[in-house]
């Protein structure tokens, strides 16, 4: 029997030989042109090495110790790896005690109550969860108040539940309350640090971590004036992030705040207590226009958050831009976070991404960025006085949003590229903060009744024309027209009379390069004779007199489009 070597037949692993076989595959251009620049300004590479890395591995340290960026225990509770949430938005058609139950029989470990819409006194309350075992579900509060938590807290009181996991998410202003709670119900979460509530304002990832920090601190500072001391104030703070579809960034987001955390408590003297995250999916990506796609989004996100190792997690229903709660995508969202931990066994292993060059060069990128941020703001006199600075700087990152949106540089599956115009669009309602797709939705909202048409001029035959027609019905579909194709050939007045046979206003040439040149200008102007009130070329300009537009890929797309609604009387 002939001996199997199979080591000795692999030589050493040189990178520069390596590096080579790259360029070679890419027909002699350097890696470094793959290189890109995200919107947040940080260098993203296809290879990372351990020179990339900022962060050596000891300095992470391990899961469960100090600075805790690998996640605040050493092991994670495989049959529990993060508390599951629903968000109960109160006073929303179907967010009823029915929901409630209904949630929690299907795998939701804690609940999240909204008071955004409407307040509830302890009577509405008990109603609300009615047949509720507090003691088991932890209960978090958003846009409470303090006579909001007195109600809630009265409502344990009467059912006789004892110190259990509570998130009052308190603001300062509510310190008097604080204070007695303090000693009253020691586990209690008082506040929350919302970074999250930033993001959907349009901050980006450091802006979001920056601020976060500065009303951390200034939370801190406003108990320590009321008589609570910093260190005893500390772990009874929660941080609150967003979770988005930039599955790394997400993650990365998740371990640098323990970081800048562990630098805030280092200076107020309690450098071992690991903070406690809880990740929201962010409504920022979310469209009503194909809302399945949500999902999709927010799998994404949730993976990030769960690999992170996040402490409790609420993934928004495909439906969260809609007016009211539906039972099917609450329970999708549910069943999503099910599935992670479940089947897919995601948060079983601590800080699963830890040791990625990667990774812990965009960790440490973060912490940097995020650190400089809460620095500006400490600079003006804490967050409150900033104000007028976080806005300007929340206009800024919205428009910086905006133009890559406009561009198709953050292309918006459903919404700019691959729209599906037979998909029905959710009744909207609410405020859902700062949405990237809101723009697009408007045009597609606009066009849902009239239907506009735009007939696709092809020219020559269908291998030639067919790229540039996809193109650009995904162009004009983005916008909410639906696109009617020609046959092709490069007989101008026969183009012309299927213009006419369409019912459509408007038209798009499209064409290979060499039947533009032959063929544009004649089949343009037959276009225009035939009652054409607006003609685009798929492509970029050219000098042809009766071409109102080009659409290309990367031109303005949005803007393109809007100008498409004004020629057709729609905006």
């Amino acid at each position: 029997m002939t001996e199997l070597k199979l080591g000795n037949e692999f030589g050493a692993l040189v990178e520069g030989d390596w590096l080579q076989a790259v360029e070679t595959a890419l027909r002699g251009k350097s890696i470094d042109g793959l290189n890109s620049t995200d919107l947040a300004g940080f260098d993203r590479r296809p290879l990372y090495t351990e020179a990339n890395s900022q962060t050596a591995a000891d300095q992470a340290g391990l899961p469960g110790f100090a600075p805790f960026t690998r996640g605040a225990a050493p092991l994670n509770n495989k049959f529990l790896p993060w508390h599951i949430a629903q968000r109960i938005i109160i006073g929303r058609k179907g967010a009823d005690n029915a929901a409630i139950l209904t949630d929690l029989a299907g795998g939701v470990s804690a609940l999240v109550l909204d008071f955004s819409v409407q307040k509830l006194d302890s009577k509405g309350l008990n109603t609300l969860l009615a047949d509720v075992m507090l003691g088991i579900a932890p209960l978090s509060l958003a846009s409470a108040n303090a006579d909001t938590a007195r109600a809630v807290l009265e409502l344990l009181d009467k059912r006789g539940v004892g110190d259990v996991p509570l998130y009052l998410n308190l603001s300062a202003d509510d310190a008097a309350l604080m204070v007695d709670l303090t000693k009253a119900r020691a586990s209690a979460r008082l506040m929350t640090s919302n970074g999250a509530a930033f993001h959907a304002q349009g901050a980006g990832v450091p802006q979001e971590l920056g601020w976060m920090l500065a009303e951390l601190t200034e939370g801190l500072r406003a108990l320590e004036a009321a008589g609570i001391d910093a260190a005893q104030t500390l772990p009874k703070i929660t941080l609150t992030v967003a979770a988005d579809v930039d599955f790394f960034a997400t993650l990365a987001k998740i371990r640098a705040a323990r970081i800048l955390f562990a630098n805030i408590a280092a200076a107020v003297g309690a450098p071992d207590t690991p903070p406690q995250i809880h990740a929201e999916t962010s409504l920022r990506a979310f469209s009503d226009v194909d809302p399945w796609v949500n999902i999709l989004r927010a799998t994404s996100a949730a993976m990030g958050a769960g690999i992170a190792g996040v402490d409790m997690l609420t993934v928004a229903p495909c439906s969260a831009t809609s007016a009211s709660d539906n039972a099917l995508t609450r329970r999708i969202a549910r069943n999503t976070q099910v599935i992670l931990q479940e089947e897919s066994h995601i948060g079983h292993v601590a800080d699963a991404a830890g040791g990625s060059w990667y990774v812990e060069n965009l960790t440490q990128q973060l912490v940097e960025s995020a650190w400089t941020e809460f620095q500006a703001i400490e600079a003006a006199g804490g967050l409150s006085a900033a104000a007028d600075t976080i806005n300007a700087a929340l206009a800024e990152a919205r428009a910086t949003f905006d133009v890559a949106v406009d561009n198709r540089a953050m292309p918006l599956v459903g919404v700019s590229e691959f729209p599906n115009l037979d998909e029905a669009p959710l009744a909207t309602g609410g405020d859902n903060g700062y949405r990237l797709s809101a723009a697009y939705e408007q045009l597609r909202h606009a066009a849902q009744m009239a239907k506009p048409k735009v007939f696709l001029a092809n020219i020559g035959e269908m291998t030639s024309f067919t790229p540039r027609a996809n193109f650009a019905a995904n162009i004009y579909a983005a916008g909410g027209l639906h696109a009617v194709g020609g046959d092709g050939g490069t007989d101008a007045q026969a183009i012309a009379e299927a213009f006419k046979k369409s019912n459509a206003k408007i038209a798009v040439i499209c064409a290979s390069d060499d039947d533009y040149e032959s063929h544009a200008a004649e089949v343009a102007a037959a276009l225009k004779k035939a009652g054409a009130t607006h003609i685009a070329l798929a492509g970029k300009p050219r000098d042809i007199d009766e071409i109102d537009a080009y659409c290309f890929a990367g031109c303005a797309a949005l803007s393109f489009v809007q100008e498409i609604h004004k020629t057709l009387g729609l905006a």
